[in-house]
């Protein structure tokens, strides 16, 4: 009997390094609705990167630090993953990323009473655009001198200076927009208007220090994961569970 317990409490303790050995350090930064502790399961990029990582076998410990801070410390192999990034190609020199799992549209929003009509970008020209810092933003559309930009921290600072006609049109994902206005807008949703054609897409990541030995694994479990969810349904079910 004596030896049966011995085995048993050998086996738990081995399962419980075993669980300790798979947690990983994951960082993301504010981003509603895709991360924010104020949403359900984190925000929607962080329910589907911490399923797909469980679905891998891996335990995530969220840090939520400023995007600077976060990026740096992500190049650095500071923490093993980033949650949800972009890829450049500045930051593939020292990111390895995963397949992508979201697609964030850049969308263009003016008033509702706004005849503009968006085919390109020398539709914008000459025009009061209001976009984000730290934005990775198309490169041609940040470069195009032609294009009058005016950053702010905040996208309900540029949506409220398209309502006062300060702004000709705001640059904005689509999903964080439509967050943006129900929650902090709602009783004046009805002023804006969303131009259909999108300014750009974007792919959202996972990425891990490529110095980190560690880091191909922990991108291929990811990927795995990601596949998984997405074959027995999890992932758009995730999707359709996110309204904004």
């Amino acid at each position: 009997m004596k030896i049966i317990k011995l085995i048993a409490f050998l086996l738990c303790s081995l399962a419980a390094l075993q669980v300790q050995a798979e947690k990983v350090s994951l960082v993301v930064n504010i981003w509603p609705p895709y991360v924010d502790s104020a949403l359900d399961d984190d925000g929607l990029a962080m329910k589907i990167v911490k399923t797909a990582l469980k679905r891998a076998g891996y335990t995530p410990e969220v840090r939520v630090e400023k995007w600077e801070k976060a990026l740096k410390g992500s190049k650095k192999g500071v923490y093993d993953l980033a949650g949800a990034i972009w890829k450049t190609e500045a930051r593939q020199k020292k990111l390895l990323f995963s397949n992508s799992y979201l697609t964030n549209n850049i969308v263009l929003v003016t008033q509702a009473s706004s005849t503009m009509e968006f085919s390109s970008q020398n539709d914008l020209q000459g025009l009061l655009v209001g976009v984000l810092a730290d934005y990775e933003y198309d490169e041609k559309f940040m470069k195009n001198p032609k294009i009058l930009k005016f950053k702010a921290n905040r996208l309900t600072q540029n949506l409220i200076s398209v309502q006062q006609g300060k702004l000709d049109v705001a640059v904005a994902d689509k999903r964080l927009a439509l967050y943006e206005l129900k929650h902090f807008m709602g009783n004046n949703i009805n002023d804006f208007r969303f131009l259909p054609k999108p300014l750009s897409s974007r792919k959202l990541y996972v990425a891990a220090p490529i110095e980190n030995a560690l880091s191909k694994k922990l991108i291929a479990a990811f990927n795995k994961g990601l596949a998984a969810i997405k074959k027995d349904g999890t992932y758009q079910k995730i999707l359709d569970s996110y309204e904004y």
